[in-house]
């Protein structure tokens, strides 16, 4: 081993040799610079969307070439800062006229712009927009629990180009994921940006508050029956007049409910039957009841009778 290593540090100090030379040199090439756009009004901003970078033809030595790959700080710099409505720039006379928007290492020498030759700049006014959001969830619960109370609807404020801000009345949020959910929870979720080159969102992300509940039960009594589409001239009357209804839903809400939140009738227009006595009520529920399990009675005796008319 040790005989190789005189051979290991000649291969090593040639190649060195090799670096330094080769670094030291002259070279004209093409790079690909990021294009740094300096707005420097307000209330103006870029209504569409400009490329991100640009293709120069540099002079250097090898190792400013190579240094200028890693390096953060080499851009082109565009000042759209007189540029009222829209204007198409060629890129090769713009940086000729103004070298100093040319950010490069010192060691490199800026010749020409490659590609794109010329770009077309739109400027709009800058604007907000307060906008609501829509929550995506794909939420599953435990078997005896139930998700309660959708989750509220959040605004955000848009910022950029008053036309694009136009088209957009809402945005969404990222898709949260539960499963076998049995509690209360919150998620903090990010709003989708339709356009982050262009429009900025505050807040960036919201917190959103998922009310999981356990399955309950309840007895409503005393509930009143009522007569829909009933004629003038017939007077309905029910026996018994009032139903009970047990129903099931998240524990909180099913016990805050009255009788006053249920709507039991009968429809004469859609139910009756001549010589048909007992007839099942209809019922509509309130949004927190899961499902009516038992209805009691089941069916009512409905008694029809002609009103005497005055001639």
């Amino acid at each position: 081993m040790k005989k190789f290593i005189p051979k290991i540090i000649v291969v090593i100090s040639a190649m060195i040799l090799w670096f330094l030379i080769v670094s030291s040199q002259t070279y004209v090439g093409v790079i690909e610079l990021p294009l740094t756009v300096y707005e420097p009004r307000a209330e103006k901003t870029l209504g569409q969307v400009l490329p991100q970078s640009v293709k120069v033809r540099v002079e250097g030595s090898g190792r400013s070439l190579y240094l200028q790959r890693l390096s953060q700080k080499s851009s082109l710099i565009l000042d759209v800062g007189t540029i009222a409505n829209d204007q198409k720039i060629s890129l090769k006379s713009y940086y000729q006229e103004r070298p100093n928007q040319v950010m490069l290492q010192s060691e490199m020498k800026f010749l020409e712009v490659v590609y794109p030759d010329s770009i077309d700049v739109f400027i709009d006014n800058k604007v907000e927009k307060i906008i609501p959001v829509t929550i995506q969830s794909d939420i599953s619960v435990r078997p005896g629990f139930i998700q309660v109370n959708a989750p509220e609807l959040s605004e955000v404020t848009l910022t950029g180009p008053q036309t694009l801000l136009l088209e957009y009345d809402q945005l969404q949020t990222e898709l949260i994921k539960k499963d076998n959910a049995d509690m209360t929870f919150t998620s903090t979720i990010s709003i989708i940006n339709p356009n982050q080159a262009l429009v900025s969102i505050l807040p960036k992300e919201i917190d959103v508050e998922f009310n999981i509940e356990m399955i309950g039960e309840r007895t409503i009594s005393n509930i009143p029956i009522q007569v829909k589409n009933q004629p003038s001239d017939l007077e309905i009357q029910f026996i018994p007049n009032t139903v009970s209804l047990r129903v099931t839903g998240g524990n909180s809400q099913i016990q805050n409910l009255t009788r006053r939140d249920f709507y039991v009738h009968f429809d004469y227009l859609s139910q009756w039957f001549p010589n048909k006595n007992y007839y099942p009520v209809k019922i509509s529920s309130p949004d927190e009841v899961l499902d009516v399990i038992n209805i009691n009675p089941e069916q009512i005796e409905v008694v029809v009778i002609r009103k005497n008319m005055e001639e």
